[in-house]
């Protein structure tokens, strides 16, 4: 007798019959297929609303269910231009599904709004002919994007024991809506909650603490209208004045200043002694005001600026004015913190000046021939379209900085950045094989990139641009000290 091939639909038909108890109905398109309970396909969605973003996917999830067998699911929904059939008996030839993980993903067109909303369809159909419809509401009003610290207190901040006051500065912001912001400090029994809207908030409150040497954590929480939450930790150290290991300069006049660099701002200046600093700074324009603070965010609780009662540095923010740069060129200032005493000097750096404009060669006796002398950033994250990532290729899209007529040190370049991109890079000689040759300028690796290094140092640590825009790179090769700041 001839063998006849394998057919799955007669083999359930006579499993069927074999079993007993099972009835079966002719359907004009899937006749081969038995009844075994006659019932509806189960549809069991995740959810029945989904809040989604302009051109961010998303997923249709649920499980779907049958004891005769699913032959197919349909997506639906004009408004959306959707309309997917899953034809399980096309996909999987060889089995009947009886549950099926239904997993669709969507991208949203970019013209989307909050105000769109589209009634989703999702039809099942098993293989005799019975359909089940189920509904999802898909809005438009999603918010994946977490709130964002514009002005936060540093991880760590001192207050003076004398005056144990924490003035707390925050500024908070989300690209849709802010829904609360919540400050614990356990140590001092402070739970404060404010309720939120809009899209940017400020908060300033002050905080008194034991005169005693302790040490305090205090965590800030910001929440936006969908729940994303964002946090930021502190530990609030009082004690006597201390020697602080980093103090900075800084020649912005604004906690949001401080805070709206991508690295840079405020600038570490050198601990040379015992409560001892000197700070060395290129002055660009006439009347430019300096402090110096311990805590890089802020300038509370302390700031180093001049009292004017006494013409000595104070280190009450309140008081404390900006130091006055009358001349554009360098500076050297030395103070000391515990005296208040300090010395504004201008001077000449010593490192030998170089002419990296292109206009000279220069041979790195590789076998690559004499090429032009000139820096750029190789790395990613900044380049604009067409530039190469990690290349020092003049040929092949490097990132070639300036040099400022004014001042050979100084070299700069203006790029765009968008929100969130995390940036990397090496300050390098360009070279038209790509080859990393000195002069290089790597980083002296701190969390925050604080300085650089000539022909040595550390790769730099991924830095993330707080904010869409036009930015500045700056680095000063006398100086060692590079940055990314907004231009307004």
């Amino acid at each position: 007798m001839a063998h006849q091939p394998f057919n799955l639909k007669n083999a359930l038909l006579w499993a069927a019959i074999a079993l007993g108890g099972f009835t079966f109905q002719a359907c004009s398109s899937d006749d081969d297929y038995p009844t075994v309970d006659g019932q509806n396909p189960t549809i069991s969605l995740t959810s029945d609303l989904i809040h989604a973003e302009p051109g961010r996917t998303f997923n249709i999830t649920g499980k779907i269910s049958d004891a005769d067998g699913i032959k197919s699911i349909r997506l639906k929904n004009e408004g959306m231009l959707l309309d997917k059939t899953i034809n399980l008996l096309d996909i999987y030839k060889d089995s009947l599904l009886h549950e099926y993980n239904l997993d669709y993903a969507y991208t949203p067109a970019d013209d989307w709004t909050d105000n769109s909303s589209f009634p989703l369809e999702v039809t099942v159909e098993d293989v005799v002919g019975k359909v089940s419809t189920a509904n999802i509401t898909i809005k438009g009003d999603g918010d994946f994007t977490f709130p964002v610290f514009t002005v936060a207190p540093s991880n760590k901040v001192n207050v003076m024991k004398e005056d144990p006051i924490f003035l707390l500065n925050v500024a908070v912001s989300d690209n849709k809506s802010l829904k609360k912001l919540v400050i614990d400090i356990p140590g001092i029994n402070k739970h404060d909650e404010v309720t939120l809207s809009g899209t940017e908030y400020e908060y300033s409150e002050e905080y008194t603490f034991p005169s005693e040497d302790a040490d305090y954590e205090m965590s800030i929480k910001v929440y936006d209208s969908m729940d994303n939450m964002t946090e930021q930790k502190s530990t609030i150290i009082v004690s006597d004045l201390v020697d602080f290991e980093k103090m900075y300069l800084a020649d912005v006049n604004s906690a949001a200043e401080l805070t709206s660099d991508v690295y840079g701002v405020p600038m570490l200046v050198d601990h040379v002694g015992e409560f001892q600093y000197r700070a060395r700074y290129y002055n660009q324009k006439p009347g430019t005001g300096i402090r110096f603070i311990p805590q890089k965010t802020d300038f509370v609780p302390l700031c180093f600026g001049v009292d004017e009662k006494t013409g000595l540095l104070t280190r009450k923010a309140s008081e404390a004015k900006p130091i006055i740069l009358e001349k554009v060129g360098y500076y050297e200032i030395n103070f000391n913190i515990i005296t208040g005493e300090y010395k504004v000097e201008e001077y000449t750096p010593t490192t030998k000046k170089m002419i990296l404009n292109g206009s000279t060669t220069i041979d790195f006796n590789d076998g690559s021939g004499a090429q032009p002398a000139q820096i750029c950033l190789a790395g990613k994250g900044y380049l604009p379209e067409g530039a190469g990532e990690w290349t020092t290729n003049q040929n092949a899209g490097a990132f070639i900085l300036n040099q400022d007529e004014n001042n050979p040190y100084r070299l700069y370049r203006e790029m765009n950045l968008k929100a969130g991109e995390e940036i990397e890079f090496t300050i390098s000689q360009t070279h038209w094989w790509g080859w990393w040759p000195e002069p290089y300028w790597r980083f002296d690796g701190s969390d925050e990139n604080e300085a650089n290094k000539l022909n040595g140092g550390d790769n730099m640590k991924k830095v993330k641009v707080p904010a869409t825009g036009k930015y500045l790179f700056e680095f000063d090769y006398a100086l060692l000290r590079s940055r990314i700041i907004p231009i307004k």
